[in-house]
């Protein structure tokens, strides 16, 4: 009786240690949402789906990664703003200011709240040589932010130049952002954060 004890007492831990295997494997690293969600731009329209992808997924570092680094791409990151409402715009915009702004953006909009970027290109690309190429695109930004007195509605039309860096992947080296109606334009967001 004993023996038939110890023989089902092995057996119920053999069928236990069996059915918990999932739970005895090497944990997996967490994924970067960003390897998830960054598209390598191999053509230049992929640039704008990850500025889209950025909004949606609230990630800084798919932003930053749709502008020109001179060491990688050979051209500095320039962009002139449209005149904004209430307050002035910084000098010398560059790559870091794109990326604090849109980290503060972020920070401002709670997970809940909607945050979307909806880009349109009516035009088709003029392309200045094999490795540059400029569009002309329309935008609709909805940033549903905490801070008061500040839109939440941006619209407006953008003319952007791309070109390949060293990777083959295409980056905004030049942007003007272009008024379309009395809306708060892409310029307001960013001087606003």
């Amino acid at each position: 009786m004993n023996r038939l004890k110890h023989i089902l007492i092995a057996g119920l831990l053999i069928l236990l240690i069996v059915s918990c295997e999932g739970l005895m494997r090497d944990a997996e690293a967490p994924r970067r949402p960003s390897e998830d969600h960054f598209i390598p731009p191999t053509n230049p329209g992929l640039v704008f789906t990850n500025l889209e992808n950025a909004f949606y997924y609230r990630e800084y570092d798919i932003y930053g990664r749709c502008f020109s680094d001179s060491s990688t791409s050979g051209k500095i990151y320039r962009f002139d703003p449209a005149l904004v409402k209430a307050v002035s715009f910084p000098p010398q915009w560059n790559v870091q200011n794109e990326e604090s702004y849109f980290q503060g953006l972020i920070a401002a909009c709670p997970s809940d709240s909607l945050l979307l970027l909806s880009i349109t290109n009516d035009d088709i690309p003029d392309s200045d040589d094999g490795d540059s190429v400029s569009y002309q695109i329309n935008y609709n930004l909805i940033a549903n932010h905490t801070r008061q007195g500040i839109d939440r509605v941006f619209r407006g039309r953008s003319y952007i130049k791309l070109v390949r860096n060293n990777q083959n992947y295409w980056v905004i080296y030049y942007w003007q952002d272009i008024p379309v109606s009395t809306d708060a334009t892409w310029s307001d967001l960013k001087a606003y954060f």
